[in-house]
């Protein structure tokens, strides 16, 4: 007689505050010039979307890790 509870909801919601949470975290990073340690954070944060089913912040999410990645990775 066990009754399951939906809550997949609270984990969409907890998926997408996680990632808004990892963006913000690499944002600090990489102002600090921390550009490896922002690319972890960002990727990480993307999953999170996508688990959450935030695409269109996934997107963003992964246009600013290729920005970060091109623009100042490369030239250290």
């Amino acid at each position: 007689m066990s009754r399951k509870i939906d809550t997949s909801a609270q984990f969409i919601e907890f998926f997408i505050k996680k990632g808004h949470y990892l963006v913000g975290l690499s944002e600090n990073h990489f102002l600090n010039r921390e550009y490896k340690k922002s690319l972890e954070l960002l990727s990480q944060a993307h999953t999170m979307f996508e688990k959450g089913g935030a695409k269109a912040e996934a997107e963003n999410v992964k246009a600013r890790f290729n920005d970060i990645k091109k623009n100042y990775l490369s030239k250290q």
